[in-house]
């Protein structure tokens, strides 16, 4: 039997999270809310899943991910704001001193569309490989990276991603497309929907359809 995984999730405060997404702050804020819960409620369930700690800065997102089943470490308050590598980074020293043995894998937390089943066939794969990866579904980026141990995750998100974890000696893992749609804009959005959208997600995204004029900024 495979060692369950140690999943490390960075999530920004919802009030200053997907700035890319809508012109309405508001809208922003109740969107990445929705994507974040439908994304770690699909991981907690996850049976490949034995651990998810939530890196996070600020009180907003905590009693929810708790309440999730989930633990949640804040990044240190002298680290650059909303930097996503130095978040990714203090949850895999923390899984490195939790769980040093078991594999570990990064999940964003804008998967909107995607399932506990998706990600257990995916990290079931994943277990074979030292490091891995999946690139986003516009091609250039990263969504869930996976190494076999802490120590042998090299995390490089950011633009050109997919081809620098290629670099550092990551394998690319062929994957679903629900595993593979992050969203950052409203056309990701869009995508994800035609995927099937969690719960959370599912509501909100119907709510904003219904205000004509607040979907077309």
């Amino acid at each position: 039997m495979t060692t369950p995984f140690t999943v490390v999730m960075p999530m920004k405060s919802w009030d200053r999270a997907k700035s890319r997404l809508h012109a309405d702050p508001a809208v922003r804020r109740t969107l990445a809310e929705a994507f974040a819960r439908d994304t770690l409620a699909a991981v907690v369930a996850c049976p490949a899943v034995g651990e998810v700690v939530v890196v996070t800065r600020g009180e907003l997102v905590v009693s929810y991910v708790q309440g999730a089943g989930a633990q949640v470490i804040q990044e240190p308050a002298d680290r650059p704001l909303d930097t996503l590598g130095s978040a990714i980074r203090h949850g895999i020293a923390w899984a490195a001193d939790r769980r040093p043995y078991a594999p570990v894998a990064v999940v964003p937390s804008d998967l909107p569309a995607l399932t506990a089943d998706a990600l257990a066939g995916l990290l079931l794969v994943a277990a074979a490989h030292p490091f891995a990866f999946v690139r986003d579904a516009n091609g250039d980026g990263t969504t869930i990276l996976t190494s076999s141990t802490p120590g042998l995750m090299r995390p490089g998100y950011g633009p050109g991603s997919a081809e620098l974890h290629r670099q550092r000696g990551a394998y690319e893992l062929a994957a679903a497309d629900n595993l593979r749609q992050d969203v950052d804009m409203l056309p990701d959005l869009v995508a994800a929907d035609r995927l099937g959208l969690g719960p959370h997600t599912r509501r909100t995204y119907a709510d904003l359809a219904d205000e004509p004029s607040a979907a077309s900024r």
